[in-house]
């Protein structure tokens, strides 16, 4: 019993690469939490199951876990702001180089895209309804 496949489920696809992505951008930010680490693993895990399970078994879990997955991801993102926060006023003040914040805005940008992406894949659905 194969379920359909949506327009969510390559969302989640492209999004849990993405995950991955993150992980080693944010290896280049100045500043960094180990939190941030874990979160974007579970997302990738969570993510990675999400796909095997509206593959496999049904559409509630993989479903579920595709919101779960989007909310790995903006944990990661809050999680990692918060290290970065006086290198970004320092910068802002002028005391430091803007090159201190590139890695950082690099898997910023990457890091909120996926989760945006994330998002509106839970809210399609990974598995359409069953023929």
């Amino acid at each position: 019993m194969k379920a359909n496949k949506t327009f969510g489920f390559y969302l989640t696809a492209l999004t849990t690469v993405l995950s991955v992505v993150c992980l080693v951008l944010y290896k280049n930010a100045l500043m960094k939490a180990s939190l941030t680490n874990t979160f974007l693993i579970l997302a990738a895990v969570a993510g990675a199951c999400a796909l095997v399970l509206a593959l496999t078994v049904g559409k509630e879990i993989a479903n579920f876990l595709g919101a779960v997955h989007a909310v790995l991801l903006m944990a990661a993102i809050g999680v990692s702001i918060a290290p970065m926060v006086n290198e970004m006023g320092l910068v802002f003040a002028g005391l430091n180089p803007k090159t201190n914040l590139s890695g950082f805005i690099t898997f910023a940008v990457v890091a909120g895209i996926a989760w945006l992406l994330a998002v509106i894949a839970s809210f399609v659905g990974l598995t359409g309804k069953e023929a």
